[in-house]
Parts: structure tokens; C-alpha cells; sequence
């Protein structure tokens, strides 16, 4: 079997906007919510699958999932990021085969609740303002506490979130569903488990209990510490004993083949959707 590349393309590639387009995507959009949010005097810090969260204590930063594909981090940053990212390469909100989708986008708690609950209201719709009970279920934000616009009016039913998508009016066609089928069936594949075991036997001669190759890349995301970097090391070297992602990719490339084959109209559409909604979002904010 043919080694695959790390930049060699899937075929679900074809069909996606760059991550640098799909952050833009989203950013417009938080725009766009932030607009609607100011009208009934409320702000609010929007976090996506595409928008990189900056930190304002360099004390403390916060570390992304490196962006390569998995199975292909190369040993000399595994040994000092583990799975974050290195400064200059790229990133990802999520961790190991996490399905990012520009959908994907909503509120930042700020740990005040009804401050939470008011946003919640704003952009949801005055039916879903509750502020979360620490023992028992959500109590309602009294109606005249939920944010009103200058008029006096309280947001419609749905909220922010409704009322520009109303104005967008291109709704995105979500792929998440076929793209999860898809990764599972390729994990459970014979082949890809064949290679599973032999990266399972590995990492326990190396003391670590895994029953899958994503396993640790999960569970080791985020700020590196001498346990994930070892750990990120033994999956380093283990990977390129086994050689899993030469056999994963082919199968998974092959699985996404079928699925474009089985319904050829629908992924095209999906990226069309997502540039007319970028289009259209761009006239929205240019129009004021």
C-alpha cells in the first residue's frame, strides 16, 4: 500500500473552504450576532470551530490542538508540545478527528449568570433567558429583567440568532451526520483495526492502555505537561510502528469516494452554500 501523505488531499477536501475562509465566515457572523446583541445594550465574546480564542494573560495562554492531520506530528514538536500547537503552525478548536463545522458558533460564558442568562435571552429568544440552578433545574430570568431594544420590545421568538438568519436567509447544508458515519465506519474497518492492535500492543510495552489510536490525543489536548508529552511521544513513535495512517487515510479516502459518489449533488452544494452565506453576510455588514 502507497505511504499517504500529510498533505495529500481527501476527497471531502474538494469540497471545503479553507480553514483561514471558514474563520472569516464565522467572524462576520459573531459581527452580525454582536450587531443584533447591541441593540438591546448586551456584548458578547463568540467562540467557533474556526475562531482561535486569544488569551490575555501571557502567563497563561491558551493552547490549541495542532492543526496536521493526525498521525502526522512531527517528533521534534511532540517532544515539547504534545498535542498543542507549536507558535506559527496551524490550529484547530478540537482535538484529534473532531468534525469542525462553520456551524459551530455561540456564546462565551463570562461566569456571571444572569449576565449569562440576559445573553442567552438576547440571542435565543426570551424563552431560553434562564439562569442555571446549582442543585436543581434552570430558573427563568423574571421578564422584566430580559434585555428590551430601545423601542421597549423584547426579542422575538428565537432571538438574535433567528432574526439574522432570517436577514442571511442561505442556511448552511450540514454535513456533520455523513462525516461521522463516514470516520466510523473507516475506524471499525478490518484493515484499520488490523493496524489498531499492532499500535495497541505497542503503547502497552511502552505502559500506556489504549484502545484506539485518537484515544490519547484526546485525552492529552491542551497545555503540555511532561505526562502528555511523553505519552504524545510513545503515540509518535508507536504510530510510525505501526504505520496506522497509511492504512486509515487510504480507507477513509475510500469511504468519502462512495459517499460523494452516492449523492454527487449534495457537496457542492454545501461549499455553494457557504460561499453565497459568506457573500451575503459581507453585504449585510457593508449595508450598516
Amino acid at each position: 500500500m502507497p505511504s499517504f501523505a500529510e498533505t495529500q488531499a481527501l476527497p471531502f477536501d474538494a469540497y471545503a473552504l479553507s480553514p483561514a475562509i471558514r474563520e472569516q465566515l464565522q467572524l462576520e457572523h459573531a459581527r452580525l450576532l454582536s450587531g443584533c446583541l447591541a441593540e438591546y445594550g448586551m456584548t458578547a465574546v463568540f467562540a467557533g470551530d474556526y475562531i482561535q480564542q486569544v488569551s490575555d494573560d501571557p502567563e497563561n495562554p491558551y493552547w490549541f490542538q495542532w492543526g496536521g492531520r493526525p498521525g502526522f506530528r512531527p517528533m521534534d514538536q511532540v517532544q515539547t508540545y504534545a498535542y498543542a500547537q507549536a507558535p506559527g503552525t496551524p490550529w484547530v478548536n478540537g482535538s484529534g478527528f473532531y468534525i469542525s463545522s462553520p456551524v459551530n458558533i455561540f456564546p462565551v460564558q463570562t461566569g456571571d449568570p444572569i449576565s449569562d442568562a440576559k445573553i442567552a435571552g438576547v440571542l435565543f429568544g426570551p424563552e431560553n433567558a434562564s439562569i442555571p440552578g446549582s442543585t436543581g433545574p434552570a430558573e427563568r430570568l423574571p421578564a422584566d429583567e430580559v434585555p428590551r431594544d430601545s423601542r421597549g420590545a423584547l426579542p422575538d421568538e428565537g432571538g438574535c440568532y433567528a432574526a439574522i438568519e432570517k436577514k442571511i436567509d442561505i442556511p448552511y447544508i450540514d454535513l456533520r451526520p455523513l462525516e461521522s458515519e463516514v470516520l466510523g465506519l473507516a475506524l471499525h474497518h478490518d484493515a484499520v483495526s488490523a493496524v489498531n492492535a499492532q499500535w495497541v500492543a505497542c503503547m502497552e510495552s511502552k505502559g500506556y492502555q489504549y484502545a484506539r489510536f485518537d484515544e490519547p490525543m484526546n485525552d492529552a489536548q491542551g497545555m503540555p505537561t511532561r505526562e502528555k508529552i511523553d505519552a504524545a511521544t510513545a503515540d509518535a513513535k508507536c504510530t510510525e510502528e505501526s504505520g496506522w495512517p497509511d492504512v486509515f487515510y487510504d480507507v477513509l479516502g475510500a469511504y468519502q469516494r462512495q459517499a460523494i459518489d452516492r449523492q454527487p449533488d449534495l457537496f457542492p452544494s454545501a461549499l455553494s452554500a457557504e460561499t453565497e452565506r459568506l457573500e451575503r453576510m459581507q453585504e449585510l455588514i457593508d449595508a450598516g
